[in-house]
């Protein structure tokens, strides 16, 4: 192969994968600046990972159910895609209206995609917790941010600030306490 061909090969290759990843900032940046907020109630856990650094796992009521109470497609297999209609007006975190395994032709609310992380079927052995998966399970924060999350979690009520999509995509876009926002993420 010829230097100049190696040359132009490479130049290209760094191109496409610069511009693959401009497209990936790009689009969470303009998800955070047009999404659509919803706060949805949790609790902080610290984990501390060699590799990782710090981060705080996120634990989400909404991502526990129990199956009795709500209505839930016929059979769910473990990691399908799942869609929750949420309902913001009900108090300062938002809680699911319904759940359904494809997006809603006309939902009545925002939309969050998530993902089973059990088994259900109708009319089978039912569970008394049914779980589910979002993307954004965890925070990175540096050390010290960390561990003022993890401290305040015990007398406060905590909430993650989500920026949604009109496909159910989400990306957290700040973090609350008792209803005051107190980290913004910066859009790059």
């Amino acid at each position: 192969m010829k230097p100049r061909h190696f040359i132009l090969g490479a130049l290209l290759a760094a191109l496409l994968q610069s511009a693959a990843l401009g497209k990936i900032i790009y689009d969470r940046a303009t998800l955070l600046a047009t999404g659509q907020e919803v706060v949805l109630e949790t609790g902080f856990v610290d984990p501390r990972d060699l590799f990782r650094g710090h981060y705080t796992s996120l634990d989400f009521p909404i991502s526990r159910l129990d199956p009795k109470e709500f209505s839930l497609p016929d059979y769910i297999a473990y990691d399908d895609d799942l869609y929750l209609v949420l309902d913001t007006g009900s108090g300062p975190f938002a809680t699911i209206k319904s759940i359904s395994k494809t997006y809603p032709a006309a939902p009545q609310g925002p939309v969050l995609k998530a993902r089973a992380k059990s088994e259900y079927a109708k009319g089978g052995r039912v569970r008394s917790r049914f779980r589910m998966a979002f993307p954004f399970d965890r925070y990175f924060a540096p050390k010290m941010r960390a561990q003022e999350l993890e401290k305040l979690k015990k007398d406060r009520k905590l909430g993650v600030i989500l920026a949604l999509d009109g496909k159910g995509n989400g990306a957290i876009k700040g973090i609350s306490i008792e209803g005051r926002k107190i980290y913004e993420e910066p859009l790059f």
